[in-house]
């Protein structure tokens, strides 16, 4: 799924129902861009452009797009003197994803049939002028588009009854949001894992099923799984350590990820270095997180196919690596499309100058928290 096109009317304060505000996202023959930046000062609309994009589709979706910090009310959302603010996505789907969707439906006994559509324009207006939804009301074009959003959420609730597998994710898409402060990361590990790692007591009152936010665990969790693969056919899915390692060390060389040890209090860790010292993740910088914070989300959630929405890209980055990850962010994961606002000039150095949108001042924000 790729976002081609994007049209913004009375969102906070972006647009109006006389100018609204358009965004082109395809190059000159035509094509979505794998990576556009968003650029311009505090207050010019960056971040609001991503919410507005990530309120627009989540519905559909049935995902969780939106930033945590997004109050989703009339209030907050429409402009002020408006009624209603509008967003209309003009969406691209490929041949194999189409085709994987149709068949995902077939294999959860949907008989909804899926169009061979391979642009869809998608419309959501919030608050729902029905009053029948809390989340706006949605309309697409064809009037079946919406079943080509539903692909990942069926791979999904699929996985479990074992007519499909991870390799499906590669297949559908979804939309991810990084805000600012990179949270949204969550994964399960199993009650095993979590006791090597913290020991039996902390988890005696939990489920069978642990779930964390803790980069560290998730890291340790990770190698655990990768030096003791497992078995089970439904759980065959990519050696996400490895991943992380290959993927941490071209941003930060000469950085990398060592792997996960036991200290000499028996204690599980993970470590790096720097090529010439050896530390723990409690040693890493602020950069180091950030970088770490994005690469266990694209390789634990399977961001293929997918819409990725990233507030300023470069957060506490060296200079160095603020260009890498301008190239590398669009190849962590297989067929995705980057949208990301930045204040970096050495990002900008790293893009084509048509990958750059200049968004100069748009007017002041009147909700808070917004850019």
């Amino acid at each position: 799924m790729k976002l081609a096109k994007l049209r913004i009317e009375n969102f906070r304060h972006l647009g109006s129902s006389l100018q609204p505000l358009e965004l082109d996202f395809t190059d000159a023959l035509g094509r979505v861009r794998d990576l556009t930046l968003l650029v311009g000062p505090n207050t010019s609309g960056k971040t609001t452009i991503l919410d507005a994009i990530a309120a627009a589709l989540g519905p559909t979706l049935e995902m969780p797009t939106l930033r945590p910090g997004f109050k989703q009310t009339p209030r907050r959302v429409v402009r002020r003197g408006a009624l209603h603010a509008t967003v209309t996505c003009w969406l691209r789907f490929s041949p194999e994803e189409i085709a994987a969707t149709r068949e995902l439906f077939q294999l959860a006994d949907i008989s909804q049939p899926v169009p061979d559509a391979p642009e869809v324009t998608l419309t959501w207006t919030y608050p729902d002028p029905k009053n029948e939804s809390d989340y706006g009301f949605t309309r697409c074009v064809p009037l079946l588009g919406w079943t080509l959003l539903k692909g990942r959420v069926q791979v999904a609730r699929l996985l479990a009854t074992g007519r499909v597998d991870w390799s499906w994710f590669q297949r559908v898409g979804g939309v991810f949001t990084f805000d600012q402060e990179r949270t949204g990361l969550g994964k399960s590990i199993s009650r095993q894992v979590w006791n090597i790692i913290h020991g039996t007591a902390e988890a005696a009152q939990h489920n069978e099923e642990l779930q964390t936010t803790d980069p560290r665990t998730l890291l340790i969790d990770m190698a655990l799984r990768s030096l003791v693969p497992s078995i089970a056919p439904k759980d065959q899915s990519p050696d996400e350590f490895q991943l992380i390692q290959e993927r941490y060390a071209r941003v930060c060389v000469p950085r990398r990820i060592v792997g996960a040890v036991r200290d000499e209090l028996g204690e599980f860790d993970v470590y790096f270095s720097d090529g010439e010292n050896s530390y723990t993740y409690d040693g890493l910088s602020s950069g180091e997180k950030k970088v770490l914070l994005l690469l266990i989300r694209f390789v634990a959630e399977y961001m293929h196919q997918s819409l990725v929405l990233i507030d300023e890209l470069e957060l506490n980055q060296h200079q160095l690596w603020q260009g890498k990850l301008a190239y590398l962010v669009p190849r962590m994961g297989e067929g995705n499309q980057i949208i990301a606002t930045t204040h970096a000039p050495y990002v900008l150095g790293g893009v084509e100058p048509e990958a750059v949108i200049d968004l100069g001042n748009l007017g002041k924000v009147q909700a808070t928290g917004a850019e």
